[in-house]
């Protein structure tokens, strides 16, 4: 099993708040300056709550981590450091909001139904789940009228400049148009996540993006039932598993790609960009591999 490489998984997600923050603070955490140097957590909300229900629940319940009984877009504006949906706890942009490190950790098990944009505009970001936790990024939430608009979009968007970087850690995506999309100069690290049943990528890079993709699992990319039933009703486009495109390059490792409804990994950069392979695992993808050609070439 992966050990944890992050000080706060090996925190268990139940502690009180106080306490987490006291031995944050004592790893190395805290400095003088303490205006922008800590994490912020994002609790969960009972997984998939139906549309409608109540923000203000039964404190301690449903995800409510702080135990204020608030969760959901509640927790957001209530003056305190544990947010209840991702966007708030990036701040504004999507970059890194006032008065933390770029450090979003989820400390509850949740259903998020938002689009997840990353600019990294302030400085470096990381959002991550805690060990244990299961954080899914879903277009879909039982009952929400979003849920039409939110599935011909993709998920966890990032465009950030050479200068910053991201990771994503421990989180689940799936039924966007495309899991996980990065381009512009971004430079990514998507270690240890599901990449689920996405219509049209699992994984796409663009622009000058450089990314490595870590112990992570994409499947069913091009496979969606729902309102909109993929492929049966409609076509993908195209369902690939992972793709790199224009400049972008990048280091696939310790990744299982199945059933793609097209390619399991395509390499359509241009003069066939340096996108590498190391103990990849593919299976019941058509093909399993496009795009690399001659000693690169996975075969």
């Amino acid at each position: 099993m992966r050990q944890p490489t992050s000080t706060f998984k090996r925190i268990p997600v139940a502690l009180p708040l106080m306490m987490i923050t006291a031995i944050l603070c004592m790893a190395g955490w805290g400095t003088t300056d303490v205006s922008a140097n800590h994490p912020v957590f994002v609790e969960g909300n009972c997984l998939t709550p139906p549309a409608g229900s109540s923000p203000v629940i039964t404190p301690g319940t449903c995800g409510d981590y702080d135990g204020d009984g608030r969760i959901g877009t509640a927790e957001d504006t209530d003056g305190d450091r544990v947010f209840g949906t991702i966007t708030a706890a990036l701040g504004a942009g999507g970059g890194t909001g006032a008065n933390q490190n770029g450090r979003v950790v989820i400390v509850t098990s949740g259903t998020f139904a938002e689009v997840v944009s990353i600019t990294a505009a302030n400085g470096n970001v990381t959002l991550e789940a805690a060990q244990g936790v299961e954080a899914n990024v879903d277009a879909v939430l039982q009952g929400d009228p979003g849920n039409g608009a939110r599935q011909q979009a993709p998920g966890i968007i990032v465009n950030a400049p050479a200068d910053r970087f991201v990771t994503i850690r421990n989180i689940v995506s799936r039924n966007w148009t495309e899991g996980i999309r990065v381009s512009g100069s971004s430079k990514v690290l998507i270690d240890d996540c599901r990449i689920e049943n996405n219509t049209n990528y699992g994984i796409r890079v663009q622009g000058h993006a450089k990314v490595k993709i870590n112990n992570t699992q994409v499947s069913a990319t091009g496979f969606r039932v729902g309102a909109a039933d993929f492929p049966r009703v409609n076509t993908p486009n195209p369902g690939n598993g992972i793709e790199y495109e224009d400049d972008s390059s990048g280091l696939i490792c310790n990744t299982c790609v199945t059933g793609s409804f097209r390619a399991g990994i395509e390499n359509s950069t241009r003069d066939d960009g340096d996108v590498r392979l190391q103990n990849v695992c593919v299976f019941n993808n058509n093909p399993d591999f496009r795009g690399f050609r001659g000693p690169k070439d996975p075969h």
